[in-house]
C-alpha cells in the first residue's frame, strides 16, 4: 500500500484529533505555534495529494478523449461496412435476378439442366462445380453464378468484421471510462480530505491569533491594573503601610513580581478588602498566606503574615481582620511587610497588577 494511501486514510483522523487538543483549554495559550505548525503541515501534505490525484485523473481523462476518438474511428467504420454491406446486399439480389433470368432462358430454350441444377443444389458453389453447369451454361450464366456465390462470401467476411469492430468498441469504452471515473472518485476523495485539514488549518491559525492577542492584552492589563468594577468598594488591606510599583520586578528563579509590597510594623492588623470567604495556607515561598474569595468572584492574595486571625473556611465582612502582618516564608530575616494580590477572575486566574487599586484606595 502506497504512503500516499496511508495518509489518505489515516490523515484526517490524526489531523482531528490535533486540533481538538489545540482548542482545548487546559492552558493560558491553548495553541503553539509548532502545533499550528503541524495542523498546517498535514493540510499542505493532504493538498500535494490532492494535486497529485487530479493530475492522475486529468491524464486518465486524456486517455478516455483519446479512446473517445478511437471508438468514433471505430463507428466510422462500422458505418462504413453497414455501407458496403447494403451495396453487396443490393449486388447479392441484383446477381441472383441475373442468373435466374439467365437459368429460365436456357431452360425456354432447351437446355433445362443449369435451371434444374439452381433450383435443386444447396448453394451456388455447389451448382458451380458441378460438370453439368460448367458444360451447360454458357460464359455469361456461369459469371451471374460466379458473382453471386464471390458477393455471399464478402457479406460473411463483413459480417464478421462488423461483429469483431463491435466487440473492440465496447470494450476500448468500459476499459477507459471504468479508469476514468476510478481516477475521479480519488481525487474527489483527496479533495474532500484536503478542504477538511485547510479548514483545520485555518482554524488552528485564527485561535492562535486569537490566544496572542488575549496573551498580549492580558500581560498589558496586568500591568495597568485592574478595573474598579472588578473590585467593587475595594478596602485598603494595610492601611498607613507604605508602597511603589515593583509589578514585574525581577524575584528568585528568574521570576517576575506578581504583586505588591506592603511596608509596616511587624504585627500590624491585616483587614479583609471585601466580604467573602477566607482560606488559609502556607509555603516556603509566600509563607503564612490568606486567600479571600470575594463574594463577587476576585480573589485576593496576602502572603508573609506573622499569625491568622480566622480559621480556613471562615466567612468574612469586608474590613475583618484576617491576619497580622510578618516575615514568614521567604520574607523571613528581612524587613516585615505585606504581599499582597489581585486575581481578577478567582483563585488559580492570573494576578494583575493591584499598585492602582491600593494608591486609590490606601493613599
Amino acid at each position: 500500500m502506497s504512503g500516499r494511501i496511508l495518509r489518505r486514510r489515516w490523515m484526517p483522523f490524526l489531523a482531528l484529533g490535533l486540533v481538538a487538543s489545540l482548542l482545548s483549554p487546559s492552558s493560558a495559550i491553548a495553541i503553539t505555534k509548532s502545533e499550528v505548525d503541524r495542523a498546517c503541515a498535514a493540510s499542505s501534505a493532504a493538498l500535494a495529494d490532492y494535486r497529485a490525484a487530479s493530475a492522475s485523473f486529468d491524464e486518465a481523462a486524456d486517455e478516455y478523449e483519446q479512446a473517445s476518438l478511437e471508438v468514433d474511428a471505430v463507428l466510422y467504420r462500422q458505418g462504413r461496412t453497414a455501407e458496403t454491406l447494403d451495396l453487396r446486399r443490393a449486388s447479392m439480389v441484383e446477381a441472383e435476378d441475373r442468373f435466374q433470368s439467365q437459368a429460365i432462358e436456357a431452360y425456354m430454350n432447351g437446355g433445362g439442366t443449369p435451371s434444374t441444377l439452381f433450383l435443386t443444389a444447396g448453394s451456388i458453389d455447389q451448382v458451380m462445380l458441378t460438370n453439368e453447369f460448367l458444360s451447360a451454361t454458357s460464359t455469361d450464366e456461369r459469371d451471374a453464378a460466379s458473382d453471386l456465390a464471390a458477393l455471399q462470401g464478402e457479406l460473411n467476411v463483413l459480417s464478421i468484421q462488423l461483429t469483431d469492430l463491435e466487440a473492440e468498441l465496447r470494450s476500448v469504452e468500459a476499459v477507459r471510462l471504468d479508469a476514468k471515473d476510478k481516477q475521479e472518485a480519488a481525487m474527489l476523495e483527496d479533495q474532500l480530505t484536503w478542504e477538511k485539514l485547510d479548514g483545520n488549518c485555518r482554524s488552528a491559525q485564527k485561535q492562535y491569533e486569537i490566544e496572542l492577542a488575549r496573551a498580549a492584552a492580558a500581560r498589558g492589563s496586568a500591568a495597568g491594573g485592574v478595573s474598579a468594577a472588578a473590585t467593587p468598594n475595594f478596602l485598603c488591606p494595610f492601611p498607613g503601610s507604605s508602597f511603589t510599583n515593583s509589578w514585574g520586578a525581577p524575584r528568585s528563579g528568574g521570576r517576575g513580581h506578581q504583586g505588591t509590597d506592603m511596608m509596616g510594623p511587624y504585627g500590624a492588623p491585616l483587614y479583609a478588602s471585601a466580604s467573602g470567604t477566607l482560606y488559609t495556607a502556607s509555603s516556603s515561598l509566600g509563607g503564612k498566606t490568606v486567600w479571600l474569595i470575594a463574594d463577587y468572584g476576585t480573589a485576593y492574595y496576602y502572603a508573609h503574615l506573622s499569625s491568622y486571625n480566622l480559621s480556613s473556611g471562615t466567612a468574612v465582612s469586608r474590613g475583618d481582620v484576617v491576619g497580622y502582618n510578618g516575615d514568614s516564608g521567604n520574607a523571613s530575616g528581612g524587613a516585615p511587610h505585606l504581599h499582597f494580590e489581585i486575581h481578577p477572575n478567582g483563585r488559580g486566574s492570573s494576578a494583575v497588577n493591584p499598585y492602582p487599586t491600593l494608591v486609590a484606595a490606601c493613599r
